[in-house]
């Protein structure tokens, strides 16, 4: 049976960060560059002497325009980025990993956990980004995003072994954190049950749902 990260409504969005290590304050010159950073259900101290390590990358095709997914695979335990390759944060990270040979993870429980997982090779920026379109729009991206995620569909992405805890989050990047604002969505952090999360607005929703008919 897989595990995965679930969330406080099915329409909430978790969400995911890339951050500069700067941000950290780690005294291991290891953990350096552009960091991935996902708030997760299980306790990252679980994965501190993982015997198996590995970092992935792959484009999804979805229906309107290809999407990016980040994963990394600590023993039993898988945790997702989806990305849109077409914001320079993302480009910027691939440089970042490829320039050090290693990808910085940040992993919150109640506390935060970082990890440095070895690139086994170099991640082919050329080839991965090839499906992306000379413009696109993070409106776009962010729409089918959403999709995948409230329906269910981001589960699907990857196929893992039976067994294994999975946590997935959309990367809140600069372009689609206007486009989740544009359709509605708040971002919020809750301390209390440790997960940052986009959640429809409130006003949104009624504002949706109300239909204006003369005389009312």
């Amino acid at each position: 049976m897989t595990t995965t990260t679930k969330r406080n409504s099915p329409s909430d969005i978790p969400l995911g960060l890339i951050l500069p290590a700067t941000e950290y304050g780690s005294p291991d010159q290891r953990f350096r560059g552009i960091v991935l950073e996902q708030a997760v259900d299980f306790d990252p101290r679980s994965c501190a002497n993982a015997r198996r390590s590995r970092f992935a990358t792959l484009v999804i095709d979805g229906p309107r325009t290809p999407m990016l997914l980040f994963a990394i695979r600590l023993d039993d335990v898988l945790v997702s980025w989806l990305s849109d390759p077409a914001e320079s944060a993302v480009s910027d990270a691939i440089d970042s990993w490829n320039s050090n040979g290693s990808v910085s993870i940040a992993l919150s429980g109640k506390e935060t956990h970082l990890f440095v997982i070895p690139l086994t090779r170099t991640i082919d920026k050329g080839e991965l980004l090839r499906p992306v379109r000379a413009v696109q729009a993070s409106d776009i991206f962010t729409t089918q995003a959403i999709e995948t995620f409230t329906t269910g569909a981001i589960s699907g992405a990857i196929n893992v072994p039976a067994g294994t805890k999975v946590s997935y989050c959309l990367t809140h990047t600069t372009g689609v954190a206007a486009a989740l604002e544009r359709q509605g969505y708040q971002a919020e952090y809750s301390a209390k049950d440790n997960k940052f999360f986009a959640q429809k607005s409130r006003l949104a929703t009624v504002s949706s749902d109300y239909v204006w008919t003369p005389g009312r």
